[in-house]
């Protein structure tokens, strides 16, 4: 999370609730979204001198407004240019697979056709993303980023999720084909 937030700052200065919204809006599928779970990272990259905080008036309310401090960038420099590493992707719902002989049949069509369901309203969601990430132009947004290239990389993570959403439904759908036919 703290390293999500950092890049989020890196691109612009936003307040907590900006920064959850945005989470929220497009990464709700890599991470929480939670108030908590944002609350809990900011005060963590504050305290740790990664980010820095302002407050400004807005009406009667008192706005914090979050801003990455060199350490937080150098932090986020290197985090970002490190190796991916495959062994930290988990999907512990495999679990629930593994295990389903020991269910019911019935209960193990509807466990399956509902996760169908639910990766299909995930790829929906994605490709709403994509459409948004498609409709921006780099030339409105604020200066001094490289919105081509951020967007560009954006973009390659939404295709991956859409494409291991299509993946998912086919694998799944194939294997509710033959469990409805050999339960």
């Amino acid at each position: 999370m703290e390293y999500i937030i950092l890049g989020l700052l890196m691109l612009t200065p936003m307040t907590g609730y900006d920064i959850q919204q945005f989470i929220k809006k497009n990464l709700a599928l890599i991470c929480s979204h939670s108030a908590g779970s944002v609350q809990t990272a900011l005060t963590q990259l504050e305290k740790s001198g990664k980010i820095t905080v302002s407050e400004t008036s807005e009406g009667r309310r008192l706005k914090k407004i979050f801003s990455i401090t060199d350490s937080g960038r150098a932090a986020f420099a290197n985090w970002v240019s490190q190796p991916m590493q495959a062994d930290k992707i988990k999907n512990m719902e495999l679990s629930r697979l593994f295990f389903a002989g020991l269910a019911k049949p019935e209960e193990r069509l509807a466990a399956i056709r509902d996760y169908i369901r639910q990766i299909e309203d995930t790829k929906s969601v994605l490709l709403a993303i994509r459409d948004y990430l498609d409709s921006m132009n780099p030339l409105e947004l604020p200066p001094g980023t490289n919105w081509s290239q951020v967007l560009r990389f954006q973009g390659y993570t939404i295709d991956y999720g859409i494409a291991a959403a299509d993946f998912e439904i086919g694998w799944y759908s194939r294997l509710l084909c033959e469990l409805e036919e050999q339960p």
